[in-house]
C-alpha cells in the first residue's frame, strides 16, 4: 500500500479519528481524548510517513484560523478590557512563571537529564509555554456543556485571547523581525476591512458562497493582510472575526463556520500524537509536571474570586482553564529554532497537553455535580452580593418562566406575554442579551437554570409553567438534573426537542410535555395555511 497516496492518507487519519472518538465516548469521556489518542497510535505504528504528517498539519492549521475566526465572532473589545480577564490573564501569566521556575529550577540538581541542561532564560522561556491554556480544548468543552455564551464562558475566553496576545508578542519579539512599515497603517487597514466585510456580509445569500465568505474573511482578510504587515496570521484571524461581531448576520455565519470547524479540529489533536513518540525521559516529565495543571486552576480560581462575580462563576471559567495548551508547543518549538530547548522537550510539551486534556476532559464533564458536592467550600471564596452574575432571590409575580431567549425563547416569551402580560418572566445567562431585551422593556433576568443555588434559593411556589427553549441539549440535561432536586415541584415543564432519544431523556428527567419540531412542523404548517384561508 502506498501510504503517500492521499486517499490512504484520508483513510488513515479518518478511519482512526472515528473508531477512537467512538471508544472514548463509549467509555465517558469526550470524543477529543480519542482524537488524541488516534494521534498516538498513528504515531506508534509508523503510518505516518509519507505525506500524512504534512496533510494533517495543514488541516489543523486550517482548524485553528477558523477557531480564532469564530471567536472574534462573539468576542467585543470592552470584553477584553474587563479588569477581570485583562488583570486575571496577566496576573496568572506572571505567577505562573514563578511557580514553573521555581520547581524547574529545583529539579535540575535532581539529575534528571533532561532538566540538567536547562539554563535559567531556558527555564523562563519553559515556564513561559506552560503558563497558557488551550484556546481549542476551553471552547470544545465550553461548546460541549453549551456555555459558551455564558458568563463564566465569556471569562474564560477573554483570558485566553489575553494570553494569545503575549503569545503572540513573544513570538514576534523572538522571531527578531522588524515589522512591515505597513503596521502603521493598521488602524485604516481594520477600518477598510470592517467596511468592505460588512458590505459583502450584507450582500451573501444563504448558499454556498456565505460559507466561502467566511473562509475569504478567515484565510484572506484576516491571517494574509496580518502576515504582510509582519503580525501572525492566528491574530488576523481573530482580528476579522472581531470586525463583524456586531453584524446582523454574525450569528449565521458563526453556526456556519462552527460545522467547519469541528471537522477541521479533528486534524488539530491527531497532530499533537504526531509529534513525536515518547521516551522514559519525556514520559516521565509529562507526568511530573501533570498536577500543575490543577495548580493552574487552583489559581485561577483563586485570581477571579477576588473580581466582583460569584464563586460558581470563577469556579466554571477556571476549570475550563485547567490544562496546558497548544501555544505553549508553538513557543516551545520558537525556543527550540532559537537553540534555548531540545528537541525532547517538545515531545514532553506535546505529551503534557495531551495528558492535561486527559485530565480536565471528565473535570469538565461533571462540572456541575462537582459543584454540587463542594459547593459549601466554593461559595466560602467571594461574599460578593452585587456582581452581574448574582442569581435572582425571587420571581416576583412570575407564574410563567421562559428559560432561554434566543431566537425560538424571544418569540415565546412575545408570545406568552400577549396572553399573560406581567405574569411571564424571561431567564437567560447571557448578560449581554438580557441587558439589550430589558432595554428594550423586556421582563427579563440573569440567571443561570444549571445553577444548583437558584432551584435551592427561590420559591417556585408560584410558578406554574416552565418552558424551556434553549436550543442546546447539554444545557437543558444539566438544568433539568437541578429542577429535579427541587422537593414537592407543582409547576409543569414544556421543552423542546430535535431528536427521539433527547425526547426520551427529557421526558426520563421528569419533562411534562416534549415538542418534538423536526416531528411537528409539518403538520403545525399545514394547520395554519389550512387555518388562514379557511380552505
Amino acid at each position: 500500500m502506498d501510504i503517500s497516496n492521499p486517499v490512504y492518507i484520508d483513510a488513515i487519519w479518518l478511519s482512526a479519528a472515528f473508531f477512537c472518538g467512538v471508544l472514548a465516548k463509549r467509555i465517558g469521556l469526550p470524543p477529543l481524548v480519542g482524537f488524541l489518542f488516534a494521534g498516538f497510535v498513528i504515531n506508534f505504528t509508523g503510518l505516518q510517513e509519507g505525506n500524512l504528517n504534512s496533510a494533517i498539519d495543514a488541516l489543523a492549521d486550517i482548524g485553528v484560523m477558523i477557531l480564532l475566526f469564530t471567536i472574534g465572532l462573539k468576542l467585543k473589545v470592552k470584553e477584553l478590557i474587563r479588569p477581570e480577564i485583562w488583570i486575571s490573564a496577566s496576573l496568572h501569566v506572571i505567577l505562573s512563571i514563578l511557580a514553573f521556575s521555581s520547581f524547574i529550577l529545583g529539579l535540575t540538581y535532581f539529575g534528571l537529564s533532561i532538566f540538567a541542561d536547562l539554563g535559567f532564560q531556558s527555564t523562563l522561556m519553559l515556564s513561559f509555554a506552560l503558563s497558557f491554556s488551550s484556546t481549542v480544548f476551553v471552547v470544545k468543552t465550553l461548546e460541549a456543556r453549551g456555555e459558551f455564551d455564558s458568563y463564566h464562558g465569556k471569562i474564560a475566553i477573554g483570558i485566553l485571547v489575553i494570553q494569545d496576545i503575549f503569545a503572540v508578542i513573544f513570538i514576534a519579539v523572538s522571531d527578531q523581525k522588524i515589522p512591515s512599515l505597513w503596521i502603521l497603517a493598521l488602524p485604516i487597514i481594520l477600518w477598510l476591512l470592517h467596511k468592505i466585510l460588512s458590505k459583502l456580509l450584507h450582500q451573501m445569500e444563504h448558499g454556498e458562497l456565505f460559507s466561502f465568505f467566511g473562509f475569504f474573511a478567515t484565510f484572506i482578510a484576516g491571517a494574509l493582510i496580518f502576515s504582510l504587515v509582519g503580525l501572525k496570521a492566528d491574530l488576523g484571524a481573530l482580528a476579522s472575526g472581531m470586525l463583524l461581531v456586531n453584524h446582523p448576520k454574525a450569528d449565521e455565519l458563526y453556526n456556519r463556520m462552527a460545522e467547519y470547524k469541528d471537522f477541521f479540529l479533528i486534524a488539530f489533536f491527531i497532530n499533537v500524537g504526531l509529534v513525536g513518540l515518547p521516551s522514559i525521559s519525556t514520559f516521565s516529565v509529562a507526568l511530573i509536571l501533570l498536577p500543575f495543571a490543577l495548580l493552574k486552576g487552583l489559581l485561577f480560581l483563586y485570581i477571579l474570586s477576588r473580581f466582583s462575580m460569584q464563586p460558581r462563576t470563577g469556579y466554571l471559567a477556571a476549570l475550563s482553564l485547567t490544562n496546558f495548551s497548544e501555544f505553549g508547543l508553538i513557543v516551545g518549538i520558537v525556543g527550540l529554532q532559537i537553540g534555548l530547548l531540545p528537541n525532547e522537550w517538545i515531545v514532553a510539551l506535546a505529551l503534557l497537553m495531551s495528558f492535561s486534556f486527559i485530565l480536565a476532559a471528565p473535570l469538565n464533564v461533571f462540572s456541575h455535580e462537582i459543584f454540587d458536592r463542594y459547593k459549601e467550600i466554593i461559595l466560602k471564596l467571594n461574599k460578593e452580593k452585587n456582581s452581574v452574575d448574582c442569581e435572582p432571590l425571587d420571581f416576583g409575580n412570575a407564574e410563567i418562566l421562559v428559560v432561554g431567549l434566543g431566537s425560538i425563547g424571544k418569540h415565546t416569551f412575545e408570545a406568552l406575554f400577549k396572553i399573560h402580560e406581567k405574569k411571564v418572566l424571561g431567564l437567560d445567562y447571557n448578560p449581554d442579551l438580557v441587558s439589550e431585551l430589558q432595554s428594550q422593556g423586556y421582563q427579563v433576568l440573569w440567571a443561570d437554570v444549571t445553577d444548583s443555588e437558584l432551584w435551592d434559593n427561590v420559591d417556585c411556589k408560584k410558578i406554574k409553567t416552565v418552558f424551556m427553549t434553549v436550543s442546546d441539549y447539554s444545557t437543558n440535561i444539566n438544568a433539568l438534573k437541578e429542577i429535579a432536586r427541587i422537593k414537592d415541584r407543582q409547576f409543569k415543564i414544556f421543552s423542546l426537542s430535535q431528536y427521539t432519544e433527547q425526547t426520551e431523556k427529557y421526558r426520563s428527567l421528569g419533562v411534562d410535555y416534549v415538542f418534538e419540531y423536526k416531528e411537528n412542523l409539518g403538520r403545525d404548517f399545514v394547520s395554519n395555511a389550512l387555518d388562514s384561508f379557511s380552505i
